[in-house]
Formats: structure tokens, C-alpha cells, sequence
């Protein structure tokens, strides 16, 4: 279950075009933003969030880029939502592109994918299991 709070007057609950096939929510933006060339700007979404799974268990979420936007030169970094995190959802864009990029509030920006927590306490030990990759690194699979 995705509860939302709406932090601003021009903010706008998630959304979902095609429920029951869309992995993610479609966030939007609050506020008009102005992105340089080859620039970067924090995006307001005026939402704060709380997730949990169907038994009631918290979900954290990430912030994955829309097509759309891609398709525009624009992409989200940082998109990582701890479960507990109750502040406003801001999304800080990317502007790849050599022109400048508008925002417009209210303009669909990113999708939001709920996600269990899986980090367990960490434990330092002295040897690790031995594994068939073992060290193998960057290439190590092959190029085919």
C-alpha cells in the first residue's frame, strides 16, 4: 500500500496508467524547474510517502527514470527511498543534452518502484565462501 502525504498545493498523488501491469508509480513534478546544458537541478515532487507490503511489512523504493524523460537527454540519479524516510520525495535531474530542459509542474517525472528491505546486520568475518566466479572481475564472463 502506497500512502502519500501532499506537501504543497500543487502537489499531485501518484499514479498508475495501467494498474496491474506498471512495475512502478508515475511521480510528478510540483514545482517548474529550468535545467542548464549538461546541468542539474533537484525537482520537488511536494509528496512525502510511506510503503508497505500487502502483509504490512515496510518497503523501501527507487526512483527510476521514464522514458519519456530519457528520451529527452533527462535522467534521475540517487534514486534510493529507505523505508523509513518521510520527507518530501525531491528527484535531482540530469540534464545530458547541449540545450536547455524545461520541467513543468505537473509534468510526469520519474517512477517510483517499491522494494522490499533485504539488508540483514553485517557480520566481518576472516574468510569468505569459495564461489566459481571466485575474483573474476570486469570481463570475466566474456563478451559474447
Amino acid at each position: 500500500m502506497l500512502k502519500v502525504k501532499l506537501l504543497s498545493p500543487t502537489a499531485k498523488a501518484p499514479t498508475i496508467a495501467h494498474p496491474g501491469e506498471d512495475l512502478g508509480y508515475d511521480l510528478y513534478a510540483s514545482e517548474s524547474v529550468t535545467l542548464a546544458p549538461r546541468g542539474n537541478a533537484v525537482v520537488p515532487t511536494g509528496i512525502s510517502i510511506e510503503l508497505t507490503s500487502a502483509a504490512g511489512e515496510p518497503l523501501g523504493a527507487l526512483l527510476r527514470d521514464k522514458s519519456s524523460m530519457a528520451a529527452r537527454r533527462l535522467t534521475a540519479t540517487g534514486g534510493v527511498i529507505d523505508a523509513g524516510y518521510r520527507g518530501e520525495v525531491r528527484v535531482l535531474m540530469e540534464n545530458l543534452g547541449d540545450d536547455v530542459a524545461e520541467i513543468h509542474a505537473g509534468d510526469k517525472l520519474i517512477n517510483l518502484i517499491p522494494y522490499p528491505v533485504l539488508t540483514t546486520p553485517v557480520e566481518v568475518v576472516d574468510e569468505l565462501a569459495e564461489s566459481s566466479r571466485d575474483c573474476g572481475g570486469f570481463g570475466s564472463s566474456g563478451r559474447k
